[in-house]
C-alpha cells in the first residue's frame, strides 16, 4: 500500500539507488569484455591466417558487447521513468490527503460559525433582551438583560462579549460592561447593526467578515440579530442583538491540524478570506496583513475548488493543498478557504 509520510518516496529512492548500482555493476563489466574484444582483435590480427578464427570470436564478443551496452541504455530509461512515476503517484497521493485535512479544516471552522448564527438567532428572542427593547429607557429592565448576557458569557467562552442596542442604535447593555464600557454608545451606523435591522425574519441573521472589532480591539467575527416584538419570528424589529466571537478559536484549528511529526514542523497552515487575505496561521504571522491570492493554489481554493498544486513559492519548490468552505447547514460560509503550504 502506498505511503504518503515520507517513507515511500525514501524506499523508491533507495530501490532507484540499488538498481543504478547493479547497472553500473554490469557496465563495468562490459568495458572490460570491450577491453577483451579489442585485444582479441589486436592479437587475431598479429596472427594473420592463424588467427581468423579467433577474429570471428573477437567479433561476436564486440556485437555482444554493443547489445549490452544498448539494453543498459534502455534499462536506465526505464529506471527514470519509473522513478519518476512512482514520484509523481507518491505526490499526488500526498497532495490528496493534504487537500482531505484542508477541507476537514474548514469543514469544522464552518460548523463553528454555523452555530454562532444558530446562538444569536436564539438568544434574539429570550425574554429579557425583548423586554429591555420595549422599554429601552428602563434601567431596571436593562440591568436584567446584563445578568442574563453575564450567565450566557460565563456558559460560552468562545464570546469575547454580547452587545444589545434599541432601535435608534444606542447599546443598552452588554455582558462585561467593566470591561468593554459601551452603554450609550451609538452604533446605528455600523453594518451589522444595519445589517440585522435589514433582515426579513427571525430566521435571518448578520455575518460582518473578520476585522478588528472597533468595541473589542481585538480580531473577531461578528454575528447580529434582529430583536422582535413579543420574540416573535415575524415580529417587529425593536432592537439588535449582536455577539463578538473570539477569533483566538480559529487559532486551535490551524494548530491542530493532524499532521505526521515530519510534515508538522515545516507546514504553513492557513485561513483565508474570499479576497486571499490570510485570516489565521498556525505560526500567528500575516493575520489581515498577508495576500496570498497570486498563488495559483490560493486561486484555485477561491473558485470553488479542491486539490493540490506544486509551485514555486517564496523561492521554495512547495506542495499546496487547499480546499473552500462550502457552508454548513444553513450557514452559506463567506468564501474562507484553508491551505496547507509545505517542501515539496
Amino acid at each position: 500500500m502506498m505511503q504518503s509520510d515520507g517513507s515511500h518516496d525514501n524506499f523508491s529512492e533507495n530501490a532507484a539507488f540499488e538498481m543504478r548500482k547493479g547497472l553500473s555493476a554490469i557496465q563495468e563489466i562490459n568495458s572490460s569484455v570491450k577491453m577483451l574484444s579489442l585485444n582479441a582483435r589486436i592479437e587475431a590480427a598479429r596472427a594473420g591466417d592463424a588467427g581468423k578464427g579467433f577474429a570471428v570470436v573477437s567479433e561476436e564478443m564486440k556485437r555482444l558487447s554493443d547489445d549490452i551496452q544498448t539494453t543498459a541504455v534502455q534499462i536506465e530509461e526505464i529506471i527514470n521513468r519509473t522513478v519518476n512515476e512512482i514520484a509523481e503517484a507518491g505526490i499526488t497521493a500526498r497532495g490528496a490527503r493534504l487537500s482531505d485535512l484542508a477541507f476537514n479544516a474548514i469543514e469544522i471552522l464552518d460548523r463553528n460559525l454555523y452555530e454562532r448564527t444558530a446562538d444569536v438567532r436564539w438568544w434574539a428572542t429570550e425574554s429579557a433582551f425583548v423586554e429591555a427593547c420595549t422599554q429601552p429607557g428602563s434601567s431596571e429592565m436593562s440591568h436584567t438583560a446584563m445578568k442574563r448576557m453575564d450567565i450566557i458569557l460565563k456558559n460560552y467562552t468562545i464570546y469575547k462579549d454580547l452587545v444589545m442596542a434599541d432601535l435608534n442604535g444606542r447599546v443598552i447593555a452588554n455582558g462585561r460592561p467593566e470591561q468593554y464600557h459601551l452603554i450609550g454608545r451609538d452604533v446605528s451606523d455600523k453594518p451589522w447593526f444595519k445589517g440585522a435591522v435589514a433582515t426579513g425574519n427571525g430566521l435571518e441573521y448578520y455575518v460582518q467578515d473578520l476585522d478588528i472589532c472597533d468595541l473589542t480591539g481585538d480580531h473577531a467575527v461578528l454575528y447580529s440579530a434582529a430583536i422582535r416584538e413579543g420574540g416573535s419570528t415575524e415580529g417587529k424589529v425593536i432592537g439588535v442583538l449582536m455577539v463578538i466571537f473570539d477569533w483566538k478559536q480559529a487559532d486551535y484549528i490551524v494548530k491542530n491540524v493532524r499532521l505526521p511529526e515530519n510534515e508538522k514542523n515545516s507546514s504553513r497552515v492557513v485561513l483565508f478570506n474570499r479576497r486571499g487575505i490570510v485570516i489565521a496561521a498556525n505560526n500567528g504571522t500575516g493575520v489581515l496583513t498577508e495576500d496570498l491570492s497570486c498563488i495559483s493554489g490560493i486561486k484555485r481554493a477561491l473558485n470553488g475548488e479542491k486539490g493540490f498544486t506544486v509551485e514555486t513559492h517564496e523561492g521554495q519548490k512547495t506542495l499546496i493543498a487547499y480546499a473552500c468552505t462550502r457552508g454548513y447547514e444553513t450557514y452559506r460560509g463567506l468564501g474562507w478557504g484553508c491551505a496547507l503550504m509545505l517542501p515539496a
